[in-house]
């Protein structure tokens, strides 16, 4: 796939989840007005592979989505993903499931190096990644912690992987 086509791919996701945070299809339930819903956090490992940098908005308390940012040395990537809230007030299991698109700057290389990497000439990528984390996030916010498995998957090969969150809810 080229450049172009992750450009396209990124902004119909962006534009989705844009759209979709006003709307409301049922008033907010009291307790859901209380709830925090809005996070930003620093997690290590995760879809960002070393680290990221995270926004993560509830549309209902239940139902949120996550947009990262990650770059270093000879990567940068957009961590996606929808994620769904099971249990609380504070402590909850979080499942989730998203996309990765990745862009490898490899000096003087025209093709990734790294088998996992590797998919055709393009330096552009797109992983599929899913959560299934702990998450511990006050309902009035405050500070926020998740610890959780991570995979990703890509073309014919899956990568079990791991990762742990520290930030802030508002």
């Amino acid at each position: 796939m080229q450049k172009k086509g992750y450009s396209k791919i990124l902004v119909v996701l962006l534009m989705l989840m844009l759209v979709s945070v006003p709307a409301r299809a049922h008033p907010a339930k009291e307790e859901d007005s209380r709830f925090s819903r809005n996070a930003v956090y620093l997690e290590l490992l995760g879809p960002g592979m070393l680290y990221s940098v995270n926004y993560d908005h509830r549309i209902t308390k239940e139902i949120g989505f996550r947009v990262g940012f990650t770059t270093w040395a000879w990567f940068t990537a957009l961590p996606l993903t929808v994620n769904y809230l099971v249990g609380g007030p504070n402590n909850f299991i979080e499942i989730g499931i998203g996309v990765v698109p990745g862009y490898l700057t490899l000096p003087g290389s025209t093709r990734p190096t790294h088998s996992f990497f590797a998919g055709g000439p393009s330096k552009g990528a797109l992983w599929g990644t899913g959560t299934l984390a702990y998450r511990y996030q006050p309902e009035n916010g405050g500070f926020l912690f998740r610890i959780g498995f991570t995979p990703f998957w890509a073309y014919d090969k899956f990568q079990p992987y791991g990762g742990i969150s520290f930030g802030y809810a508002f």
